[in-house]
């Protein structure tokens, strides 16, 4: 089950959340064995985001997976997923992909890894 979370310092719309987390669920199958229908997604907008002590533009996006995904499809993803962002959010001064692979897994009581 991959996660994906979005913290934007930008305000989003209800309209734009839809299209992202439509525009997410299409491209996480870029990366093998992923897909919109086991994927989580979170987006938050107006999140205070300060750096150098200063307020900032910026949105912030993490992606956990569940094993290791080849090289070449993070690096798709994380283009694709750039481009959905400024499609949708317009222009982000400081934007941040964070992808994190983990070998262990939990789902309600289940345990999943090794």
């Amino acid at each position: 089950m991959p996660y994906v979370s979005i913290r934007s310092s930008k305000p989003i719309a209800e309209d734009k959340m839809e299209r992202l987390q439509k525009g997410i669920g299409d491209i996480i199958s870029i990366i093998p064995g992923k897909d919109s229908e086991r994927c989580m997604i979170q987006i938050l907008g107006d999140v205070k985001t300060y750096m150098g002590g200063k307020p900032k533009n910026a949105t912030f996006c993490e992606v956990r997976l569940f094993g290791e995904a080849p090289a070449e499809a993070k690096k798709e993803f994380s283009g694709e997923l750039n481009k959905l962002m400024t499609a949708e959010l317009g222009e982000i001064e400081t934007f941040f992909i964070n992808i994190q692979q983990y070998f262990e897994w939990g789902i309600g009581e289940m345990y999943i890894g090794g």
